[in-house]
């Protein structure tokens, strides 16, 4: 596919529109059902992190998140963008019935999963006394002895156990995206948003009175990715035996799976870089306990993606076939109608977490509370992804993994440079702004892309009401919140959101999912009579 041009465009409208109307539905109602599950997940996530910081307190908690996080950096490359490549060949593979060829992708993503799994886990185990010296380097002066050595004993076998979690956590994210090509939205969500912390939060609870130790978290955390692992797999080969027998010999895909999924790889490593290097960097320069308190308001401003991350699952098929089929006026429609929707959505969360930011924070431990104004930030800085819509899925969906690997690969760079100059002075106000910046900055220069190269922006005429609405509930919940606080502002401020934008008007497709929705809800009342 030529990377300098949009998608050839089909010259009858009325066939365009059925099918336009089908995505429009279909992404809808398995975006609804990936929100449900990610706002479950979300929860349980929440919880789990609740526990962790109850039972490790600042420090310990700090420390794992940094261990966490440094192994899942190492997943990323050791995935060699294989979960998302099984969406985009097995969305295209099956609309087009190619089955030997969707056979062949699962068979080969499978055997380069586990090989380049195995050898990042190793290079994590081989390593991970060097990586503890290399984070005490720089916090020498700034540490006591005690804190010193707490770190030297701890962090290389946090990274040890860790890693032996790896090649489970790569390989459920590759049944995962094998599930989403094959548009088993919910199992996919499930999968990745809901089994793991799940399952990791059962088993803390179920023994973390007795064991209220480090060591006990990481072990759960490795029994629960073997069991996801096993459940992913058993799910996905389910859907595979569904699927027609491939007639003779298979043929080697091997360049075009390597052309898609290695632009891809450094695409997510790059992104996910941009997302926690704010973690790596407070590790090197700040205390552990500064790092727990940072990365507990970070997951919390993360909930303001939790709409893009449950509509951009069923998005990217969709996208994806609509390529395929030349239907550039299907997937401009398609590509407003669900930028609005994130808008609506992430900032209806948005605005949730910074007017009751202060009580949610709380809950965590009182300690936590210090994470107030990166949680702002954070989410303030969410907020504005949002409302330019699931760009990085169309860009790469379209066929295009080279153009955000470049926009990974330099705002990975700025975030880096930003997060090295403001962390060692401001600490956590100062990475919370270098991530709302590369948050920024890295959707603009998207949305400037796509407008390039498929002539579609972000926005139509309809997204004006839903940015006035933001507006007007932004001026009242902050004035609700100095003036009586938190309790007060939080529902004022989203219920003005919520009845300002009902008020100027829902476009026809909010109307009908909305109607869908509700009609799904009433059946289910009265089914069981």
């Amino acid at each position: 596919m030529n990377e300098h041009a949009g998608p050839p465009v089909t010259t009858s409208s009325e066939q365009q529109q059925p099918d336009a109307g089908s995505h429009h539905r279909t992404v809808a109602r398995e975006g609804s059902w990936a929100g449900m599950f990610n706002l479950m997940g979300a929860a349980i996530r929440y919880l789990n992190n609740i526990i962790l910081t109850r039972m490790l307190g600042p420090a310990h908690y700090g420390l794992f998140a940094l261990a966490n996080t440094i192994v899942t950096v190492v997943a990323i490359p050791a995935g060699l963008g294989l979960p998302t490549s099984m969406v985009h060949f097995l969305a295209s593979g099956s609309s087009a019935k190619q089955w030997p060829k969707v056979r062949w992708m699962v068979k080969a993503a499978f055997t380069a999963a586990v090989v380049a799994s195995l050898a990042g886990a190793c290079l994590v185990i081989a390593t991970s006394r060097w990586i503890s010296a290399l984070f005490l380097l720089m916090k020498e002066k700034q540490l006591s002895p005690a804190q010193l050595a707490f770190q030297k004993e701890n962090l290389p076998s946090a990274l040890e156990i860790l890693a032996l979690a790896l090649p489970f956590l790569v390989l459920y994210a590759v049944c995962a995206g094998g599930l989403q090509g094959l548009r088993q939205i919910r199992a996919k969500v499930f999968i990745e948003r809901i089994a793991h912390p799940l399952l990791f939060s059962a088993m803390l609870l179920a023994g973390g009175y007795f064991f209220r130790s480090l060591p006990f978290v990481l072990v759960c955390f490795w029994v629960a990715a073997l069991a996801v692992f096993l459940m992913s797999a058993f799910w996905f080969r389910k859907q595979l035996r569904s699927l027609p027998k491939a007639e003779g010999p298979l043929t080697s895909h091997w360049r075009e799976l390597r052309a898609f999924s290695t632009p891809v790889m450094f695409m997510n490593l790059l992104g996910y870089f941009v997302l926690q290097s704010d973690i790596i960097v407070m590790g090197i320069f700040r205390s552990f306990a500064e790092v727990g308190i940072y990365a507990v308001a970070s997951r919390l401003a993360q909930g303001v993606s939790l709409p893009t991350d449950a509509l951009g699952v069923s998005l990217a098929p969709s996208f994806s076939i609509l390529v395929g089929q030349g239907d550039s006026a299907g997937l401009k429609r398609l590509f407003h109608a669900s930028t609005r929707w994130l808008f609506l959505l992430g900032c209806g969360v948005g605005l949730g977490l910074i007017f009751a930011g202060k009580l949610i924070l709380h809950l965590f431990g009182k300690d936590f509370g210090a994470g107030f104004v990166v949680l702002c930030i954070l989410a303030t800085g969410q907020m504005f992804s949002a409302s330019l819509g699931a760009n990085g899925t169309l860009i790469t969906m379209t066929g295009h993994p080279k153009v955000n690997l470049a926009n990974s690969l330099c705002m990975g760079l700025g975030n880096l440079g930003l997060m090295i100059l403001l962390v060692p002075r401001y600490g956590a106000v100062g990475a919370a702004m270098a991530a709302a910046s590369s948050f920024m900055i890295v959707n603009i220069a998207r949305a400037l892309e796509i407008w390039f190269i498929l002539k579609i922006g972000p926005w139509d005429r309809t997204i004006l009401k839903p940015m006035i609405a933001l507006l007007i509930a932004a001026i009242a919940g902050g004035g609700t919140f100095y003036a009586f606080g938190p309790w007060a502002a939080a529902p004022v401020g989203l219920g003005a959101f919520v009845l300002l934008w009902w008020t100027l008007g829902p476009e026809p497709e909010d109307l009908d999912m909305i109607r869908r929705a509700w009609g799904k809800v009433r059946r289910r009342q009265v089914e069981p009579r």
